[in-house]
């Protein structure tokens, strides 16, 4: 399955030899460990997907130190085919744990205080990572701290679409485009400095993470090749999103970044302009499901700027009577 996977995505499949590695703690012997990264593999009910996933760790050979499988209340058979896989490859350094609190951020931060290696890959079980990720990106970046990468994201029905990230890093971070979880590789020290993941959002979990790090002053790289194909699947989700409450997450968090952005000085006029166009494509998108609360952020947080900036058109989330009476109202407010 992972060798078709790969081959659709016209990417060649490599074989790295794995032998001396022991099951459990090791000493750190076999490579210097700023060579080396710590996968953390949080799962829930991913047995159709968790096999290939573990393959593709495999594949990145010596420069994966440790994999920590994180069982976070599965309830099918996703742990019995990891031990089961587990016993097949002897030689390939991995530990169960488990993690009762639900979300993905919580799985990731169970094993963080054991990471012995300069890197950390987090990695969601129905992804798959690329031949030579790891190794490439930490060669290519050695002195950074969050490499943001792009994927390749693989839909139901096998369709693809590629992302890239951002260069502009503060842009990045407002646009969602400063990578996805399992394309982009992390400096363990930075992670756990400013306290791994934040345990209490149900969305936005990693641009928060990196907006922190930003905050901290960490070094960002961007890495414009796709690291990961990135697995559409219809449910099962470890962090469940309710629409709307994922939207005013995600709007909070834009606009401490704005705040922050603004007050460093560390964007100019013309990417600033971006960040509000992005923020207001947010609101947007929020106005579906309540457009009450869309308007009094648009009104506190936008109002004062000039629609005519602004992109707006119809789509799924905005009717062209919505748009008039934006208009009308933005006539009114500078007549």
């Amino acid at each position: 399955m992972l060798e078709q996977l790969l081959k659709g995505s016209n990417l060649k499949q490599v074989s790295y030899d794995v032998r001396g590695k022991k099951s459990g703690n090791q000493d750190l012997t076999s490579m210097d460990t700023e060579q080396q990264a710590t996968v953390i593999i949080p799962c829930f009910n991913v047995e159709a997907y968790i096999i290939d996933c573990l393959d593709s760790v495999e594949l990145q050979g010596d420069s994966v130190y440790h994999t920590y499988i994180v069982d976070n209340n599965c309830t099918d058979h996703t742990i019995a085919m990891v031990r089961e896989w587990q016993e097949a490859h002897p030689a390939f350094s991995l530990t169960i744990a488990k993690e009762t609190t639900p979300g993905a951020p919580a799985a990731r931060n169970h094993p963080l205080s054991l990471v012995k290696t300069k890197w950390v890959q987090f990695l969601d079980a129905d992804d798959v990572l690329l031949a030579n990720k790891i190794a490439d990106q930490i060669k290519r970046f050695p002195d950074t701290d969050v490499i943001c990468a792009g994927g390749t994201h693989v839909t139901i029905d096998g369709r693809e679409r590629q992302s890239i990230p951002e260069t502009n890093i503060p842009l990045a971070l407002m646009k969602g485009q400063a990578g996805i979880t399992s394309s982009n590789l992390f400096s363990t020290s930075s992670v756990q400095a400013v306290q791994g993941w934040d345990e209490s959002l149900q969305s936005s979990q990693e641009y928060d993470l990196m907006f922190r790090l930003w905050h901290s002053e960490r070094d960002f790289s961007v890495d414009i090749l796709p690291r990961a194909l990135i697995r559409e699947r219809s449910s099962g989700q470890i962090s469940h999103r309710n629409p709307r409450e994922k939207w005013v997450q995600l709007i909070e968090l834009r606009l401490q970044m704005l705040t922050a952005f603004t007050t460093k000085k560390s964007i100019d006029s013309l990417h600033l302009q971006k960040c509000y166009q992005s923020l207001f494509d947010c609101l947007r998108t929020l106005a579906k499901y309540d457009l009450h609360t869309a308007i009094k952020y648009h009104d506190a947080h936008l109002k004062s700027i000039n629609l005519s900036h602004y992109v707006i058109y119809p789509s799924s989330v905005i009717s062209k009577r919505i748009i008039v009476l934006l208009q009308l109202l933005d006539h009114l407010a500078h007549w």
